[in-house]
């Protein structure tokens, strides 16, 4: 049995949207790149999509409470593309930062916030500040296949 990487993880990229702070594991992110290379989706089910080589990713964007958005706010400048997810997708977000894991204290997502389908693993804690976790294949599920 492999181990859980949110508990694993030695390092998070802190996506940032619509007020938003996700983390997710950095093991789970692909790459960075600018919304510039962003062309149209052949089925309409996603705000674009990228290609690098023969990998193409569908790209979405979420609102501050997860549900999937119909189109690219002015702010989301940033697409994170995933790994270790099929089919592969990217998220626009506003902008994207590191943080370690020795910065963070996890703790499970409180009953009220567990909600059936919910991409949220669990919450973290910096000082004051609770921000929540996912994983490429938790967020996965929000998206049409």
């Amino acid at each position: 049995m492999q181990a859980d990487p949110i508990y694993t993880s030695e390092h998070f990229a802190v996506l940032s949207f619509d007020g938003l702070q996700l983390l997710i594991p950095q093991n789970d992110i692909y790459s960075l790149e600018p919304i510039v290379d962003i062309t149209p989706s052949a089925d309409n089910s996603s705000l674009g999509q990228l290609q690098q080589g023969s990998q193409v990713w569908s790209l979405y964007a979420l609102s501050s409470d997860l549900t999937l958005l119909t189109s690219r706010p002015d702010s989301y400048h940033i697409v994170i593309l995933m790994k270790n997810v099929q089919p592969a997708f990217g998220l626009l977000c506003e902008q994207v930062q590191t943080i370690e894991r020795s910065q963070i204290r996890i703790h499970p997502v409180p009953p009220a916030m567990n909600c059936k389908n919910s991409p949220l693993l669990a919450l973290a804690l910096t000082g004051e500040e609770v921000r929540c976790i996912s994983s490429a294949s938790a967020l996965s599920d929000l998206f049409p296949h």
